[in-house]
């Protein structure tokens, strides 16, 4: 069920009033939110198709997997902690095989999923380039609409108590709804069990301040979703990319910005709406983006943007590697790591194999600039750099030559962009004057920009042409009526506002006004929006960029 959809308006009222009419029996609105959630789930987008019925059963077993699994970890907790060395020994086997079993069970299911035609793809790909001829089948699956997160969320979960930072939930019914909690079920945020369950222990209260601030967070998002997404994507970056020979440099190169705020208005746009409605239902969800275009440098941007993903990494993969402690050589291979597990997380396929270790290698060439030595270059110092630009432009013509399938000239076009680009920013001062942050902020974003070539098309052959339409640098321009007046403005007004407006602009002077209009103006906004949304969209919303993932 999309957010943006008459549909929803109509699941939505009516679990309002029940919930808030069962305020006082907690038992039977938790069941009742339940409830409510299985049937969001299943009354998903058509496109991509929606869930089969038995894909419940994978909602159900993670439940119950986990709900099992950290009690029979914590069943052992008082023996691992007690003075028998045997019996703490015994302790320590069962709670380690009990983990093993959710990580085991959770991610060998996701993998099943969601990489196993990839797995299989690369390895005939790999043999072919090595001479060797195999075929392989290709599995029919449907990837479960939230696997991914949800996957993580009860993952998260188990480890805690494992890790003896939480006490499992008593009660099967609290941890199901934690698990299926259907504003964040499909697309997030990624919420942890001492974010929710807590919540779930007290009486909900009805709030004014909460109403309020979670109407005003819906209509932000379905705005953002509905003007800045879907409609960008129907009028203009769908068609770039599904025919990219047909466009010119500059029309691909806008496609990309196109694509690059579309995709931030989409999962945002999400993550306001389902914060607003769990508002609404008496919860707090964590937030999930802190206006990523404005970040100085790729290890800033992936700090604001999907932050409950990155953080999940942070503490469940990058900290347990050991992090930043040890040698570097270690602490950039956690670090490269983890990045690569953010980028593959996003999707199955050569693209973001590519788009993973590109991020990946920035964000250790983000950390080397950061910590490095700073002077003026001497002789010794610079044989080094030298050293070092050599192999960058040397792998990124091997890219561009063997992997994209790019002329000599268009290689070595490439090879020299990024090695021009590693030396602009080793060069630029790290803090400084506000040109300095401006210049930090433009060159970020359009990392991001140009990255998503990998991110948006669907297939590698897409990327190829559109890094060649791109390198190509014709002269042909954008074509006549290609992009309205209207358009031109949702593009330029909506990059322009992400980058350049204050956060407090939006959520504390934006918010007051809001707080003063009252309930008849809200009420016309809202059918203002629904009418938005039927002249904008002739076809309805569009499913959510990550429902693919």
């Amino acid at each position: 069920m999309l957010f943006a959809s008459f549909d929803f308006l109509l699941f939505i009222i009516p679990v309002l009033l029940l919930t808030w009419a069962l305020a006082h029996v907690p038992t039977v609105r938790v069941l009742v939110l339940i409830a409510a959630s299985y049937f969001f789930y299943m009354a998903g987008a058509r496109d991509p198709l929606p869930a089969p019925w038995y894909y419940v059963g994978l909602l159900l077993l993670s439940t119950v997997l986990d709900y099992v699994c950290s009690h029979r970890i914590a069943a052992n907790r008082a023996a691992f902690e007690g003075d028998d060395a045997a019996a703490m020994a015994r302790a320590r086997r069962a709670r380690n095989a009990w983990l093993a079993v959710s990580l085991i069970s959770n991610l060998g299911l996701l993998a099943y999923f969601k990489y196993t035609n990839f797995l299989l793809g690369a390895f005939a790909d790999i043999a072919g380039a090595l001479g060797v001829e195999v075929v392989v089948p290709h599995l029919q699956l449907l990837l479960p609409i939230g696997i991914s997160f949800y996957t993580f969320q009860t993952l998260s979960y188990t480890i805690d108590v494992w890790r003896r930072r939480l006490t499992p939930e008593p009660s099967l019914r609290r941890f199901s709804l934690f698990v299926v909690f259907f504003p964040q079920l499909v697309a997030g945020p990624i919420v942890r069990a001492h974010e929710f369950l807590p919540q779930l222990h007290r009486p909900p209260r009805l709030s004014a301040e909460n109403m309020s601030r979670g109407m005003y967070r819906i209509i932000c998002g379905v705005l953002k979703k509905v003007v800045l997404g879907d409609w960008i994507a129907q009028q203009f970056t769908d068609a770039v990319f599904s025919a990219p020979d047909t466009y010119t440099s500059l029309e691909i190169l806008l496609a990309l910005y196109a694509f690059t705020l579309q995709l931030y208005a989409d999962f945002s746009g999400y993550s306001d709406i389902a914060i607003g409605v769990a508002l609404l239902l008496g919860y707090q969800l964590p937030e999930n983006f802190d206006r990523p275009y404005q970040a100085k440098n790729l290890g800033e941007f992936w700090r604001r943007w999907h932050m409950t993903l990155s953080t999940w990494l942070r503490d469940y993969v990058f900290f347990p590697l050991g992090g930043s402690r040890g040698s570097p050589r270690r602490a950039y291979f956690n670090l490269w790591l983890t990045m690569f597990l953010v980028g593959m997380w996003h999707g199955a396929s050569w693209n973001f194999v590519i788009y993973s270790n590109v991020h990946a290698l920035a964000m250790l060439f983000n950390r080397w600039n950061r910590e490095r030595a700073r002077g003026p270059l001497t002789v010794a110092r610079s044989a080094p750099w030298v050293v070092g630009l050599m192999l960058l432009a040397a792998a990124v013509f091997g890219l561009g030559a063997e992997v994209l399938r790019l002329d000599t000239g268009s290689s070595l076009g490439l090879a020299g962009f990024a090695a021009a680009m590693f030396l602009l920013v080793a060069w630029l001062p790290d803090t400084g004057t506000r040109l300095n942050a401006a210049v930090h902020i433009a060159l970020t974003f359009h990392f991001t920009v140009l990255s998503r070539v990998f991110f948006r098309a669907d297939d590698l052959d897409t990327s190829r042409s559109m890094i060649s339409g791109l390198l190509r640098m014709d002269t042909h321009g954008i074509r006549p009526g290609l992009l309205t007046p209207w358009l031109w403005a949702a593009l330029a007004g909506g990059i322009m506002f992400h980058i350049l407006t204050p956060k407090r602009w939006v959520e504390i002077q934006g918010y007051a006004l809001f707080r003063r209009l009252p309930g008849v103006v809200i009420g016309l906004l809202f059918a203002a929006m629904a009418l938005a949304v039927h002249m904008l969209l002739a076809n309805g919303p569009r499913p959510n960029i990550y429902f693919s993932f």
